[in-house]
């Protein structure tokens, strides 16, 4: 069976990467780990570096994000040995089902493959909303496609995409604050970018973009069977993306 090189992004991740101790190891057919660091300043590269081991390679880089993440994973794949490679943000847990699939899979390199992620809020599983269709693709051959988009990046690929319908578990949301710090600072870097395309903003859209977002993550998308979080999910992304048109506005009369 192929080996895989498991690629990370990290920013002052120490607490999240306290959760990598426990599932690590049990990825048998992953023998590197590539890191690339923006610059931490808290324990990350230290966390990392103790996950060396005999079996698993550790190859930590120092980089800037400059607000691309695209060109950041594509770094990183132009970094590993291996032919497979895998993402696992640093916020993110594979089940006890993805991995029985990540170490028995017979893998085919005329195949990408996407997981089925859930957003984990306060310790309880969003499955619908926006996490009904989130299937990133994270497991692909390196010269299988690249990463587009700023933010919000995506794997693009000529290659067949298969969904896996094994949970990868995204604590993105641990409590409120930490998820409206994400959604502040990912509108920055998604108005700039819209900003750099020059795509326009008006009135209309700051109104009923928004109100659009959440009829179509709260009731076209099922966000209302997750129950109070899942409102709370809806809500949230609603005002996320009038942060970006906002922003973007404000752009606009800055320049």
């Amino acid at each position: 069976m192929s080996n895989i090189s498991l690629l990370l992004l990290t920013k002052n991740e120490s607490e999240n990467l306290k959760r990598w101790k426990k599932w690590l190891p049990k990825l048998k057919r992953v023998d590197e780990l590539v890191v690339v660091d923006d610059n931490s300043t808290d324990d990350t590269k230290k966390i990392v570096n103790n996950f060396q081991s005999e079996k698993l390679k550790i190859n930590l880089f120092n980089r800037g994000l400059e607000g691309d993440f695209s060109t950041q994973r594509n770094f990183a794949i132009s970094k590993a040995k291996n032919e497979w490679v895998l993402f696992i943000d640093a916020d993110e847990e594979p089940s006890d089902k993805l991995i029985r699939f990540l170490n028995t899979e017979e893998l085919n390199p005329k195949i990408c493959f996407a997981f089925k992620r859930h957003l984990i809020y306060i310790d309880q599983v969003v499955a619908h909303g926006q996490a009904q269709k989130d299937y990133p693709i994270r497991l692909f051959t390196k010269n299988s496609g690249e990463f587009v988009n700023p933010i919000h990046e995506v794997w693009k690929t000529d290659s067949c995409v298969v969904r896996i319908n094994k949970p990868l578990n995204h604590y993105s949301a641990p409590n409120l604050k930490t998820f409206i710090n994400k959604l502040n600072t990912y509108s920055t870097l998604r108005a700039k970018e819209l900003f750099e395309k020059h795509i326009p903003v008006n009135l209309f859209q700051i109104i009923f973009y928004p109100l659009a977002k959440f009829i179509q993550t709260y009731i076209w998308h099922l966000g209302f069977l997750d129950a109070i979080p899942g409102i709370i999910i809806c809500t949230s992304l609603s005002f996320y993306s009038f942060l970006v048109r906002s922003k973007l506005w404000r752009l606009y009369h800055a320049s």
